[in-house]
C-alpha cells in the first residue's frame, strides 16, 4: 500500500473520501475481499474483516497494520474468525462486531461460495450451500446491523452504506453448469433491491456491484472446463482485454462508500470489463 502526505488530493471533505468510516468487510482476507480490505485500509478507514480462516484473517491483519504503522494517515485493520453459512454464525459475528466498535457505516457483504455440477447430477447441497452463504447471510447480517447502521448515518449526517457483492452469473446465466451459484447471485440481486426499498427510510443505500472475472481462486477454479478457458474469455468474451484489477473493484466501493455515491440505491453496477455488452 501506498503512504498518503498532505498533498493529496483525497482530503476529508472531497467527494469520494471514506476516510475515518468504519468498514466491515466478510471474506475480507482473500481474493476480492482482500482487494476490498486493501483499499479501505489505505484510504483511511477502519476496517474488520471476518473469515472463517483464522490464518489468513490474521495475516492480513497484521501485514495491514504494519503498512499503516509505516505510512501516515493509512487506516487500521481489524479481524474476527466467523462462520456465516449458518444463522448463529452471523449472529455471532454481529454481536462481537457490536461488542468491539459503536458504528458501522459501510457493511459489504463479500463472503460467498461457488458450486458447478452437472445438471443430471447436480445435488440439492448445492443449492442449499449456494444460497446460505450468497443470499441468507447477507440478508441475516443487513438485519442484525439495521440498527447500528442507522445510528450511523444519523450521527454523520448522511446515508450508511450496504454493498453486495454480486456476479455477472446473476444477469446472464453462464456456459457452465454453475446452476445454483447463477440462481443464488440473481437472488443475491433481486434481495438487495428490495432492501433497499425497505431500509430507504431509515437513510441505508443499499447496492450491488455485479463483478465479472478477476484473479481469484473462485475463477481459476474454471479451468476444469478446459485450460484455455479464461484466455478465451479475455480474448472474445470481453471489451477491455484484461481481467479485473484491485482498483477496479476497490474504486466502485470507493463510489458507492463515499458522498458521490449517496443518492444511488437499489441499483446493480456491472464492473465486468463490458463482457454483457459484448456483442
Amino acid at each position: 500500500m501506498r503512504g498518503r502526505d498532505d498533498d493529496d488530493d483525497d482530503d476529508d471533505d472531497s467527494l469520494f473520501s471514506v476516510r475515518g468510516k468504519t468498514v466491515l468487510i466478510t471474506g475480507g482476507a482473500k481474493g476480492v475481499g482482500l482487494m476490498l480490505t486493501e483499499t479501505f485500509v489505505e484510504r483511511g478507514c477502519r476496517v474488520c474483516i471476518a473469515s472463517r480462516h483464522r490464518e489468513d484473517g490474521e495475516r492480513t491483519r497484521e501485514r495491514l497494520n504494519q503498512s499503516s504503522n509505516n505510512n501516515r494517515g493509512v487506516g487500521s485493520c481489524d479481524f474476527i474468525r466467523a462462520d456465516l453459512s449458518t444463522e448463529d454464525g452471523c449472529k455471532n459475528l454481529a454481536e462481537e462486531f457490536k461488542r468491539r466498535y459503536e458504528s458501522l457505516d459501510v457493511l459489504i457483504n463479500n463472503s460467498g461460495v461457488a458450486w458447478g455440477e452437472a445438471f443430471e447430477t447436480h445435488s440439492e447441497k448445492g443449492f442449499y450451500k449456494t444460497h446460505a452463504l450468497n443470499v441468507v447471510a447477507p440478508f441475516i447480517l443487513i438485519r442484525e446491523f439495521a440498527d447500528m447502521m442507522e445510528s450511523s448515518g444519523r450521527k454523520r449526517g448522511t446515508s450508511s452504506r450496504v454493498i453486495n457483492i454480486g456476479s455477472i452469473a446473476g444477469l446472464k446465466p453462464q456456459v457452465f453448469p454453475t446452476f445454483s451459484y447463477d440462481a443464488s447471485k440473481a437472488a443475491l440481486h433481486h434481495l438487495s433491491t428490495k432492501l433497499a426499498d425497505a431500509l430507504s427510510s431509515r437513510n441505508i443505500t443499499v447496492n450491488v456491484l455485479a463483478l465479472g472475472f478477476f484473479p481469484t481462486k473462485m475463477t481459476d477454479s474454471l479451468e476444469i472446463y478446459g485450460k484455455t478457458v479464461k484466455d478465451d474469455i479475455m480474448k472474445n468474451a470481453l471489451l477491455i482485454k484484461r481481467v479485473g484489477r484491485a482498483s477496479d473493484v476497490g474504486g466502485a466501493a470507493v463510489y458507492l462508500a463515499s458522498e458521490a455515491g449517496s443518492w444511488v440505491t437499489g441499483s446493480v453496477l456491472k464492473v465486468d470489463g463490458g463482457f454483457l455488452s459484448k456483442l
